[in-house]
């Protein structure tokens, strides 16, 4: 905050005694120990094997990490107390292209469970295209943050 806003600002609140509904409380979000993590963001990350084996290509999710859903769930550890016991509860959906161009996003297999209480499975087995070929996986969040991992096999 800039100095001549906090002297207004107490200017303000002076004039306003007794618990007066309009007074003006101002809270600093990169500093204030209650919510300095509101506005830092943490990406989501992954590790993702990605392999040929003769004609097909194997893909498997090993661990997928959502600092922001962690984030979320400590928040709110006074309501209840949420632990994390498998990555693949905070992936909402997987999708494979086996020949990905850099551009063009071609989803060969999609891994979107049915069922709420369904989870994705991270192990994949694909046919893969002849020659050297761009693998690209896409994992999304449960709030629709996504991460792209590429790797040519």
């Amino acid at each position: 905050m800039e100095l001549a806003a906090q002297k207004w600002l107490d200017d303000w609140n002076r004039h306003r005694k007794g618990g007066a509904p309009n007074r003006i409380e101002v809270i600093e979000l990169r500093t204030d120990p209650k919510y300095a993590g509101f506005i830092k963001h943490d990406p989501a990350t992954a590790k993702v094997s990605i392999k040929r084996a003769k004609d097909k290509i194997k893909v498997e999710i090993k661990d997928f990490i959502s600092p922001t859903i962690v984030n979320r769930l400590d928040m709110e550890q006074n309501i209840f107390k949420a632990k994390i016991t498998d990555w693949r509860s905070m992936v909402d959906c997987v999708m494979v292209d086996t020949a990905y161009d850099g551009k063009i996003f071609n989803v060969v297999l999609s891994d979107v469970p049915e069922k709420k209480t369904d989870l994705v499975s991270g192990n994949y087995d694909l046919t893969s295209p002849n020659g050297k070929t761009t693998v690209a996986v896409k994992i999304i969040d449960m709030l629709g943050e996504e991460v792209l991992v590429t790797k040519v096999v």
